[in-house]
């Protein structure tokens, strides 16, 4: 009779076992799941490669004496003037900047803006390889750059 609790001891603590691995199984689960949605809502695209580009432009930003924004083209003729905050443009160009000063490379080389066959456009940086897909922010922050074409 003594013997029947020995094996019941035993049972009962694999029995205990079993739940504490499912929790760990149903928490890794669930951390995969927010990640996968948070990557998902955060903008970043797993892409192929870019479509064959249609058309380039390259281009030079600078501050105005007014706080606008002046775009030139490779000829220096100024194509474009924004006012006012402009903080999608500001923060893409800052962005790049960004790099080209933490290599310590020359802020006056131009960007190139490029057009690709699949409608995209790409605001990249020769001088340090960097670029911003501009459809990733949607089509009303694409559309200033669109203006440039």
């Amino acid at each position: 009779m003594s013997t029947q609790a020995t094996p019941t001891l035993q049972a009962s603590s694999n029995q205990a076992a079993i739940p504490v691995v499912v929790r760990w199984i149903l928490l890794g689960l669930a951390l995969l799941l927010v990640g996968v949605s948070w990557i998902k809502q955060s903008g970043v695209e797993m892409r192929e490669a870019d479509a064959p580009i249609v058309w380039k432009k390259s281009l030079r930003f600078e501050d105005g004496s007014h706080g606008e924004i002046l775009v030139f083209d490779a000829s220096q003729k100024q194509i474009a003037t924004f006012e006012g905050e402009q903080g999608f443009l500001r923060g893409t160009l800052r962005a790049l900047a960004r790099e080209r000063k933490k290599r310590s490379i020359s802020g006056e080389a131009a960007f190139e803006l490029s057009g690709h066959a699949d409608g995209q456009m790409v605001l990249s940086d020769p001088a340090t390889g960097e670029s911003i897909h501009l459809a990733s922010f949607g089509p009303s922050n694409a559309q200033i750059y669109r203006q440039l074409q």
